[in-house]
């Protein structure tokens, strides 16, 4: 077997170097794409970080908005209460409890009596007038009376049940669609309604003591009625 030459020698030793080289450039390449690699997910996870960011802000803008508005709007509600006018007399309550004027505000019922008497009459011209009502303010209006009457009737104005739905809008220009709302009338149903105590019979009290008795007693039941 003949002694390698230093040609062989060189050759092999450039073989050598090269495959170091080689080896060397590969860890170099396989570490630059790891790290090009974990930068590319850091930078993915920051951008869906940043996204889902953003989303939490709009959603949070938008709820915010809501609430803003849920705090601002009218709120109007109707109720049937025990008249003013004295016991077997029934009232309309209409309020705005809510922190702006509602506007456009109509009312329907769905069971109107016929025929139209006086005193349902008065309610549908109230109804179908669209109206403002500013915040904390109410209407009263009668709604129906029972008791013997000259004309024979023992009735009159609108009856014991159905459903009342309001209808108005804000001043919000956002709030394209009316607000609507429905409440129901129950007279038959509210149990045994209270009435004001008129305090004790007048007695054997003649003259102007029992005009003044009487002007008292009157006056006690309307400052009671006033609270319900």
């Amino acid at each position: 077997m003949t002694e390698p030459n230093w040609t062989d020698q060189l050759s092999a030793w450039s073989s050598l170097a090269m495959a170091v080289f080689s080896a060397v450039v590969a860890v170099f390449a396989y570490v630059a794409w790891r790290t090009a690699k974990a930068a590319l997910i850091a930078s993915r996870e920051a951008s869906e970080a940043a996204k889902a960011s953003a989303e939490a802000a709009r959603a949070a803008n938008d709820q915010a908005r809501l609430d803003s508005r849920e705090q601002t709007r009218p709120y109007v509600w109707v109720e049937v209460v025990p008249g003013l006018a004295g016991v077997s007399t029934y009232d309309l309550r209409i309020a705005n409890t809510g922190k702006s004027a509602a506007r456009r505000l109509t009312l329907r019922y769905d069971e109107w009596p016929e025929p139209v008497d006086d005193v349902a009459g008065r309610l549908r011209e109230l109804f179908d007038t669209p109206r403002t009502l500013p915040p904390g303010s109410s209407i009263r209006s009668m709604w129906r009376l029972e008791g013997a009457f000259t004309n024979g009737t023992t009735e009159a104005g609108m009856g014991t049940s159905g459903t009342i739905e309001v209808s108005y809008v804000s001043d919000d220009p956002s709030q394209l669609a009316p607000y609507r709302d429905q409440y129901e009338v129950m007279i038959d149903k509210a149990g045994l309604w209270p009435v004001g105590d008129q305090g004790p019979n007048a007695g054997d009290l003649t003259g102007d003591a029992r005009k003044f008795y009487l002007l008292g007693q009157a006056l006690v039941s309307r400052v009671a009625e006033l609270k319900r």
